[in-house]
């Protein structure tokens, strides 16, 4: 059948090989070659596409003359217009662990799906590439349309390859369930097989599940992580499940069609020859060394490496910060035994806080005359007792040490002058207190009488009498002291 985009130019039959490789712009702009590989090995030029838009069928023919192209079989692009072709897909992945019930029935849990590129074959047996992306996969509507839909053992022998309600009776083995949901990049589906035979074919070993579906077919090669694609799926509707031998191709068979522009190979349960040829598989270089690995691997690997230097990157990003944090909390136990330090000492120095003021105070009440000063802060306590002290001392400026020093002069000059008056009033209370008369120590400063002093002297003695201590009676006659006489003698 024409394909919608390209003019195809048959060199020889697809028949001939068993794998084909596509090498696009291979003669040029818009000359892609597609390279069959028999089962001897090597590879050979099986056919040549000619993009539509870059060629008309003219041209085409032409380009082939000119260098001595022979083609057995020459299709023009078709005349469709539509950007997409209603195209039929099967999807194939495994049963994996299953449950029986009582009932003999099976029951499963299965990936059935999953974005990326997929590998088809076209009806000249040129491999294809399509893309199923995010967006596609995992549309509610998609998603929706997998629901308890019918499961086939093999997919339907019908012209369309999809079921009916005409035709679903007579090959409907199981269904699907409804939780349909994404699982990373995959869609997951819970599976029932009810038909006896089914339960037997799996039992035995038929464990791939293919999902059948149509979808829109968007002409449009591109790249997708690193993997280069023909074309993109859109607007994915499922039919059916089928119950699948596993293909015996690879990962790269997994994915097989049957439409108007590629055919779908069905799996034989029957051996055959493994592949003496393969497509060449993608080059990879690790630590300088170049390594062949599929694309997903590739892919694989570029992600996990990514990731790994993401983590690298985040820990010497983290490095600093652990230092710095480090770092903080040194700083802070720092700080806390300082302060635990600090606290220790709180009691003692309270209690010579304590002491220091009442002893700020008493000197106060001393040199204050008692004045209260229990509210007043130290500093002007101290200003107080200096200037009572030194009236003139100026004191708006100075700092604590002056002050404290000042105090200490001043109680000392309070003490000096208070210790002199304490010493004259003591000379002055021990001193005899002069009599009348007494010129001994006048105390006016004027220097004393002789003559009065005598006087007073014998006035004194001829006084005496007069006292038990200056004079007796005896017989009742006055004995005369100091050479006077009685009148008997």
């Amino acid at each position: 059948m024409p394909f919608p985009n390209e003019h195809a130019a048959r060199i020889e039959e697809p028949g001939k090989f068993k794998d084909f490789r596509r090498e696009p712009d291979k003669f040029g702009a818009g000359i892609s070659a597609i390279f069959g590989i028999p089962e001897d090995g090597g590879a050979r030029l099986q056919a040549i596409r000619f993009a539509k838009d870059k060629f008309t069928p003219d041209q085409a023919r032409a380009w082939l003359k000119d260098h001595e192209k022979t083609a057995i079989l020459f299709e023009p692009a078709s005349e469709k217009n539509d950007a997409a072709d209603r195209v039929v897909r099967f999807d194939v992945s495994n049963i994996p662990k299953t449950i029986k019930t009582p009932e003999g029935f099976l029951r499963t849990d299965s990936v059935v799906t999953r974005t990326g590129v997929f590998f088809y074959r076209n009806a000249d047996g040129s491999p294809r590439r399509e893309l199923r992306d995010h967006k596609q996969v995992f549309d509610s509507l998609s998603i929706d349309s997998m629901k308890m839909i019918p499961l086939t053992l093999n997919h339907p022998n019908t012209p369309s390859k999809l079921l009916d309600a005409r035709n679903a009776k007579e090959f409907q083995v199981g269904f699907t369930g409804e939780n349909v949901r994404p699982d990373g990049e995959n869609i997951r589906v819970p599976v029932t097989v009810t038909d006896a035979d089914a339960v037997s074919e799996i039992e035995k070993g038929k464990r791939g599940l293919s999902l059948g579906y149509d979808c829109d077919l968007i002409e449009e090669p591109g790249e997708y992580e690193g993997q280069r694609f023909d074309a993109r799926q859109e607007n994915i509707r499922y039919n059916h499940l089928a119950v699948v031998d596993i293909p015996r191709a690879g990962a790269n068979a997994q994915i097989k069609l049957d439409c108007d522009d590629a055919f779908y190979i069905e799996n034989s349960p029957e051996p055959t020859n493994e592949r003496t040829a393969k497509m060449p598989l993608p080059k990879h270089k690790i630590d300088g060394i170049e390594y062949e690995a599929s694309q997903e691997i590739i892919n694989f690997i570029a992600r996990e490496t990514a990731r790994a230097d993401a983590a690298e990157t985040a820990l010497k990003t983290a490095k600093p910060e652990l230092d710095k944090a480090t770092a903080e909390r040194d700083t802070f136990k720092a700080r806390v035994d300082a302060l635990e330090s600090e606290k220790a000492k709180i009691p003692d120095l309270v209690a010579a806080a304590v002491a220091t003021r009442l002893d700020l105070e008493r000197k106060a009440s001393v040199v204050l005359d008692g004045e209260d000063v229990s509210k007043v802060v130290d500093r002007d306590v101290k200003i107080k007792i200096i200037t009572k002290i030194f009236p003139e001392a100026k004191l708006d400026a100075v700092s604590d040490d002056y002050l404290n020093a000042r105090v200490d002069s001043a109680i000392d000059t309070l003490d000096v002058q208070k210790r002199a008056e304490a010493l004259g009033k003591q000379r002055q209370d021990s001193a005899p207190v002069p009599k009348e008369g007494d010129q001994g120590n006048r105390g006016d400063g004027m220097e004393p009488d002789p003559e009065k002093a005598e006087g007073a002297y014998k006035k004194r003695i001829c006084d005496a009498w007069k006292n038990d201590g200056c004079g007796t009676k005896k017989d009742g006659k006055q004995i005369a002291v100091f050479g006077a006489k009685s009148k008997d003698e």
